[in-house]
């Protein structure tokens, strides 16, 4: 047996997921296993399963042409940072309890390193004209290199300054810019933070009229851009409630 891929080391933060891949080579195909060592001294290597850390360690494997095997873990805390081991093997006698394996198991090793997620606090400041967002990080143990302003997914703003702050400005009213706005300071790894603009429902009408003959279909349309999203609906004709 032999890799064609072996896992890379990351850095997460508390609360992050991380996920590493494996994929190995051999005749006949290769079994593959997860093992994990911790930064204690007196913590040994110990194999990892499915469903394993009160079910937040998932591996999903498949055995084709070749074997591949991704071991994914949720919700990570200080203690998952430590060393592992993708191990693979095609000798029969691999996993026989009472004979030793005559080709002993290769190894692929990764370090993950959980780092404690630094507590953003971000605050909303309305001006007649503006809206200014801003978010400010807690005591960073990281390099800060930039920084970057998010919304429904298009980059609004960005810079290299390494400073803990950050502040975007919204030229008009806030009912116009509602939504979920990302803070982002760029280090190893990226810490994101949130911002909300939250108005009152604002409800326009699609058209302001509409023309059918007879026995047509009539189709009124309202629509509600503001955040949060409108979640009941009530239609009223004049003289008729309801």
């Amino acid at each position: 047996a032999g890799f064609i891929k072996s896992p890379l080391s990351q850095k997460r933060l508390t609360q992050d997921s991380v996920e590493l891949y494996c994929e190995a080579i051999g005749n006949p195909i290769p079994e593959i296993q997860w093992w994990f060592e911790g930064n204690d001294p007196n913590e040994t290597y110990a194999q990892l399963w499915d469903g394993a850390r009160q079910d937040r360690v998932k591996i999903n494997a498949t055995y084709n042409l070749h074997s591949t095997s991704t071991i994914s873990i949720a919700n990570l805390t200080s203690d998952d940072s430590g060393m592992y081991e993708c191990r693979a093997s095609n000798d029969p006698d691999r996993n026989h309890l009472s004979k030793s394996p005559k080709v002993k198991w290769i190894r692929s090793q990764a370090n993950v390193f959980v780092i404690e997620r630094p507590e953003i606090t971000s605050r909303v400041d309305v001006g007649s004209d503006k809206v200014t967002l801003s978010c400010n990080i807690s005591a960073p143990h990281l390099s800060i290199t930039g920084h970057k302003w998010v919304h429904k997914e298009k980059t609004l703003q960005e810079d290299s300054s390494s400073a803990p702050f950050t502040s975007y400005t919204i030229e008009g009213k806030m009912e116009e810019h509602s939504g979920i706005y990302e803070c982002i300071f760029e280090a190893n790894p990226q810490i994101k933070g949130e911002v909300n603009i939250s108005v009152p429902p604002q409800v326009t009408a699609y058209k302001n009229s509409e023309h059918g003959n007879e026995g047509d279909t009539g189709v009124l349309t309202c629509k509600n851009p503001s955040y949060p999203a409108v979640t009941t609906w009530s239609w009223h004709k004049s003289g008729h409630g309801v």
